[in-house]
C-alpha cells in the first residue's frame, strides 16, 4: 500500500516492510551492513541536526554523523548525502548516523505502532522476504512514493516482495494493489536482464538522480540482495540497527 492510504493505528501489531526504493531504503542498508551502529531517522534537517546535538552530548566518545538530502542532494552542513555508494566501512564503521530524506523517513514513522518495522529495498530483498515468511502476524507492504505521488520504485520491490511470499504460501488480502505491484514487478523482469534496472531508470526517482549524474546508485538500487541484512526499526529507541 502507499504511505498516503494507511495510518499509524491500521498498522498497529502488525509486520511493516517500509520500502524508499531509491535511495534511503538502500542506503540504510549498505551503511548497517558496512558496520555502521545505528541509523537514527528524523522528519527534517533542523529535527537531524536537533537530535545528533542531543546524542553528541550524551555520548561525547561516539561517532555521530549527519547523513540525508534534500531534492535528491546532501543537506548543507551534514556528513553524508543520501548516496550509498558513500556509505562505505571506512566512512561509517560504528558511527551512529542521524538521517533524513524527503520521504524514507517519514514512512517509517508512520509505522511507529507496528510490532516491526523492517526497512526493505532489491538491496535486501531475500533477507526481508526470509524474516517475515513464517510469523504469525499481517505483514504490510508500505511503499513510501513521493509525498502524496505512488513511485514506480518502490512499486517494483513491492511487487517483488509480493511474488515472493506468494510463493512461500502467504496470500494478499487487502485490494488489488499487491497484484497491480507484482505484475509491474514481472513485466520488467519479463524484459531481459537489464529489464528492471530500465524499469528502475524510467521512475521518477531513476530519472532524477540521472539528471543529477547519479546513475550509478540506480545501478546499485536495483542489484538484489547487494546487502543482504534485515534493518530493523524501534520506535521506541528511535534507532534501526540490524535484526540479530
Amino acid at each position: 500500500m502507499h504511505s498516503a492510504h494507511t495510518t499509524p493505528d491500521a498498522l498497529a501489531g502488525c509486520e511493516v516492510l517500509v520500502i524508499d526504493a531509491i535511495r534511503a531504503s538502500v542506503t540504510i542498508a549498505v551503511a548497517l551492513r558496512n558496520g555502521a551502529r545505528a541509523i537514527v531517522p528524523a522528519f527534517s534537517a533542523a529535527e537531524a541536526r536537533e537530535k545528533a546535538a542531543q546524542l553528541r552530548a550524551a555520548r561525547p566518545h561516539d561517532r555521530i554523523l549527519l547523513g540525508g538530502e534534500r531534492g535528491g542532494v546532501m543537506i548543507e552542513g551534514f556528513d553524508l548525502d543520501n548516496s550509498p555508494a558513500r556509505y562505505t566501512q571506512e566512512a561509517v564503521q560504528g558511527a551512529t548516523i542521524v538521517f533524513t530524506t524527503s520521504n524514507g523517513t517519514a514512512g517509517l514513522l508512520l509505522a511507529s505502532k507496528a510490532a516491526r518495522i523492517i526497512v526493505a529495498s532489491f538491496v535486501n530483498l531475500s533477507a526481508v522476504v526470509h524474516a517475515v515468511a513464517s510469523t504469525p502476524r499481517p505483514v504490510h507492504i508500505l511503499c513510501c512514493g513521493t509525498r502524496s505521488d505512488i513511485s514506480l520504485d518502490d512499486c517494483l520491490v513491492g511487487g517483488a516482495l509480493v511474488q515472493r511470499l506468494r510463493a512461500l504460501g502467504r496470500e494478499p488480502t487487502s485490494d488489488d494493489a499487491p497484484i497491480a505491484a507484482r505484475r509491474i514487478y514481472e513485466h520488467a523482469c519479463a524484459l531481459g536482464p537489464d529489464g528492471l534496472h530500465a524499469a528502475m531508470r524510467e521512475s521518477r526517482g531513476g530519472r532524477n538522480l540521472v539528471l543529477l549524474g547519479l546513475a550509478h546508485d540506480v545501478a546499485l538500487c536495483s542489484t538484489i540482495d547487494a546487502a543482504p541484512c534485515v534493518p530493523v526499526f524501534d520506535a521506541a529507541s528511535g534507532e534501526i540497527t540490524l535484526a540479530m
